[in-house]
């Protein structure tokens, strides 16, 4: 065996390009390109070989990147090019390829429920493509089964709606100590049963984002709630995924924990049918 030398970083901690800060998973592809997750910058650092200066293709200043990373502790490179990425800190798994953001992996907020993580902090695939995730904040190692069409880019369409809350919104009171907050209440029309990815990206902090089924009630927000999450990290951005299935009355509510917070908001779907919305003026 060769002498060792340093294959990525300069041993002092840092953000620029030749730097990493407290690295944690790296994968090496059949090119002998290096990737790493950069957990304190928040990114994934690519190193091709000889090359001093990574280039960063997830987290934090990456050029192409449609998520935040809080903390990623593992990376995983398949045969397909995907890049799976283990994010410590928003307790999710996410899958990118060279076109972007594709779809999660047990990706349901904060939570003990089997389709939930807590600071899960590695991982790693059997030859039939199950994933094995050391779930360590719930002592437990959890088994996600492969389902193809989940990341089949072939099939993966991508719908996309824009809103606003603004002080024409509709309001509600959180609980009795607080002021109202605005809300805006979406119907989404659901063309194929799938498994559907939402990112939802918002100039406004503190940002919360609910499915329901059936129906929306006002008066209680847990009725009908299929699936809830928030910007745990006030990143601007947080995600939903969840089986929605055709000829389904779903609606999407976005809201602030926060009252009188105005802005707007993207939302982006990918799964394998198209979904349509249609904002409900006032929900009663």
């Amino acid at each position: 065996m060769t002498s060792n030398r340093v294959a990525a970083g300069t041993g002092i901690r840092g953000s620029a390009s030749n730097k990493l800060n407290l690295p944690r998973g790296i994968f090496v592809d059949v090119n002998l390109d290096l990737y790493v997750a950069d957990c304190g910058n928040h990114r994934v650092q690519l190193f091709y070989p000889g090359e001093p200066n990574g280039i960063t293709v997830a987290g934090n200043d990456a050029s192409n990147s449609t998520i935040k990373l809080q903390y990623p502790t593992g990376i995983i490179l398949d045969a397909e090019k995907y890049l799976f990425i283990l994010d410590y800190g928003t307790h999710q798994i996410v899958i990118l390829d060279l076109n972007g953001f594709r779809c999660l992996v047990g990706r349901y907020g904060f939570g003990t429920q089997s389709n939930q993580l807590a600071n899960p902090f590695s991982f790693s695939f059997d030859r039939s493509g199950n994933m094995f995730v050391t779930d360590s904040g719930n002592h437990r190692i959890q088994k996600f089964q492969y389902l193809q069409e989940s990341c089949d880019n072939s099939s993966t369409v991508k719908s996309v709606y824009s809103l606003a809350l603004t002080s024409n919104s509709p309001t509600y009171f959180p609980d009795c100590s607080r002021s109202n907050s605005y809300y805006e209440a979406i119907q989404m029309n659901v063309t194929i049963t799938s498994t559907y990815n939402l990112i939802i990206s918002s100039e406004m902090k503190n940002t919360h984002g609910y499915i329901y089924t059936n129906g929306f009630n006002l008066f209680d927000w847990l009725e009908n709630r299929l699936i809830y999450n928030e910007d745990y990290h006030n990143q601007s951005q947080f995600y939903l995924t969840a089986i929605l299935e055709a000829n389904t009355k779903y609606v999407f509510v976005m809201t602030t924990s926060s009252p009188n917070v105005t802005g707007n908001a993207l939302i982006q779907v990918w799964g394998r049918g198209f979904i349509g919305f249609n904002r409900i003026c006032k929900y009663l």
